[in-house]
């Protein structure tokens, strides 16, 4: 059995942005581009603000670089983990069926499902 804190973001992740579909890069809490004090993940599209964390899902920062504010992303937190409550996120669809793969993204949960287009909303 694997023992989770909900609290840490797995670093292996591979979330795609709510934009673009495109691999996001994970940030440690505390670094010179993510000065708040947990860690996340970024669109590395020059542009795009969106990030993703277990505990906020997806969102943007809005303002100045000195002082962003996050901002949910409309439309995309949709679904949170059954086992430890928090969002989760779009990744590669494995399976080879249509649609989008959710998982959760707490170190060590490996909890994901498939969801079809034609039933659950994803930007593409």
């Amino acid at each position: 059995m694997i023992v989770t804190s909900v609290d840490i973001l797995g670093r292996h992740l591979k979330p795609l942005c709510s934009r673009d579909n495109r691999v996001m890069k994970y940030e440690s809490g505390g670094s010179k581009a993510n000065t708040g004090d947990r860690a996340s993940y970024h669109c590395g599209v020059e542009g795009c603000s969106v990030r993703y964390s277990s505990t906020d899902g997806y969102y943007m920062l809005i303002g100045m670089p000195d002082h962003a504010n996050p901002v949910a992303e409309p439309g995309v937190n949709t679904a949170r983990c059954p086992i430890h409550g928090r969002w989760l996120y779009r990744r590669l669809n494995v399976d080879a069926g249509p649609g989008v793969g959710w998982s959760c993204g707490v170190e060590g949960c490996d909890y994901g499902h498939n969801a079809n287009t034609k039933g659950d909303w994803v930007r593409s």
